[in-house]
């Protein structure tokens, strides 16, 4: 599933082609992409409306649309969009196509059908983004927020960083390579952190991130940019998908677990 810096990725390419551009026609292909509404309902409800603004909240895409309401978007694990002068027929995997008034369309694929597309009235009345937690590239992500919260759980370190509700967009890649950077074992106790070490929590998520959206994102499987490019992060991967290979700092042979059906790689020589 795209990520932190996959989704910011994408935005970044949707705000400098689609913002300003009125959606003209819209034409949903798979009623599971619209939950809540019919292809046809969503389609009349959208069209007519302007892109204001295309912007992120944790792994969510929100377009401000005109006159005011919003459209939610969830990329799932292959969901993309794709701007591009418009084909000649629909793809087997395009879910949604919004012609836009540049003679342009703007279409979701997802071969999965993973995805989702909802329209809400405004951001506020979301309830799934209502209990998000921080950004982690703001400043309401530091130690003074994270410290008392991994006192109080009962969780392994990794499963903490993964639910949304304590930190908002990280996923398995980048936990991973968070608690490498680190020194953390993946599956430590959370409360046994100590306080030097959730800062370098901290400053390692930040500086990871950030590395990943300055490369466009990890392409390991179906991620692709707006304009079809994979992104370069993948490159720079210390620990993710390399079980048996050396370790980059000791050349101990880097390990794989499995926490909560999801895989975890880590050192057992750096990671304490």
């Amino acid at each position: 599933m795209p990520e932190l810096p996959e989704v910011e990725t994408v935005v970044r390419g949707l705000r400098s082609l689609i913002t300003g551009q009125t959606i003209q026609r819209v034409e949903v292909y798979r009623e599971k992409t619209v939950p809540g509404s019919t292809p046809q309902a969503f389609a009349a409800a959208v069209q007519g409306r302007t892109i204001e603004s295309v912007t992120r909240r944790a792994k969510y895409l929100l377009f401000q649309l005109q006159p005011e309401s919003l459209l939610l978007g969830h990329l799932r694990m292959t969901g993309k969009f794709v701007v591009t002068d418009p084909p000649s027929e629909p793809a087997p995997h395009d879910r949604a196509w919004f012609w836009l008034g540049n003679s342009q369309v703007l279409i979701f694929t997802d071969m999965r059908n993973f995805g989702t597309l909802e329209l809400f009235p405004s951001a506020t009345e979301i309830p799934k983004l209502q209990v998000l937690g921080p950004e982690p590239l703001t400043e309401d992500f530091n130690t003074r927020y994270l410290y008392p919260r991994l006192k109080a759980s009962s969780k392994e370190i990794k499963p903490f960083l993964l639910d949304q509700r304590l930190v908002a967009g990280i996923g398995n890649i980048y936990a991973s390579e968070i608690l490498f950077a680190s020194g953390v074992l993946p599956q430590r106790n959370s409360h046994s952190l100590k306080k030097k070490e959730v800062q370098a929590v901290v400053e390692n998520t930040r500086r990871i991130l950030l590395s990943a959206i300055e490369y466009n994102g990890t392409s390991v499987s179906d991620f692709r940019q707006v304009d079809e490019k994979t992104g370069e992060f993948q490159n720079f991967l210390q620990v993710y998908d390399r079980e048996s290979q050396p370790c980059p700092r000791c050349a101990v042979p880097l390990q794989r677990i499995v926490q909560q059906q999801r895989s975890t790689f880590f050192c057992i020589g750096c990671q304490k």
